[in-house]
């Protein structure tokens, strides 16, 4: 990453991303939040989550599954394929957990479909969203928000560790129902303070590739 992009960072962003870089180079996998809270000197999980998501809305993370919910990007000449669709393509989410970047290269651009500022791209993966025709492989296009109307499909943080595609409902007993449109599968209900909205999800885009 060059030093021009660095410097868009705050002291305290700039300096968890090192903390987050390095660890990864040396023991493989990325740091939880407390433990980039003890190299870093703080104790409040919600302030190292906080420059993590600003981070994860500037590009220098992914959103991703499991307790650490980010991951490292690829490498840079993915990303600039990444970047030629007009959307960052932030990761795959399987219909339930964002993993891991990915890039696309389809005839017809998304930067005609759906540009738009905080906008992102996940890739589906599983089938908890199928039957209003979100498909495995398919790619759904999020705008980044932090609240919801009853019934929007959202992508949603849970307990601070994994994030999930469904359809979100608020009950008047204070919790947040998150129902899959799949018959098959059960709603998840959860306390309202474990559910955070990431983003809404306000278009698709599938492709074929023969041969």
């Amino acid at each position: 990453m060059s030093t021009k992009q660095v410097s868009t960072l705050t002291k305290k962003q700039q300096e968890i991303w090192e903390v987050i870089r390095k660890w990864y180079q040396t023991h493989g996998y990325t740091p939880t939040l407390d433990e980039i809270g003890k190299v870093v000197g703080t104790s409040s999980r919600s302030t190292v989550h906080q420059h993590i998501q600003a981070l994860i809305k500037q590009g220098y993370l992914l959103v991703s599954a499991g307790k650490r919910a980010y991951e490292i990007p690829v490498d840079d000449m993915e990303r600039n394929s990444q970047m030629s669709l007009g959307l960052p393509l932030q990761g795959q989410i399987a219909a339930g957990k964002p993993i891991e970047a990915i890039s696309d290269r389809n005839d017809i651009s998304p930067n005609e479909l759906f540009t738009g500022n905080g906008r992102y791209a996940l890739k589906v993966r599983g089938d908890s969203m199928i039957d209003i025709g979100v498909m495995d492989g398919d790619y759904v296009v999020i705008q980044s928000v932090e609240e919801a109307h009853n019934g929007d499909i959202v992508v949603a943080l849970v307990e601070r560790e994994e994030s999930t595609l469904k359809r979100i409902f608020y009950h008047s007993n204070g919790e947040v129902e998150l129902r899959p449109e799949n018959t098959e599968l059960e709603p998840q209900i959860y306390p309202a303070e474990s559910v955070q909205v990431q983003g809404r999800m306000v278009g698709l885009f599938r492709t074929y590739i023969y041969g």
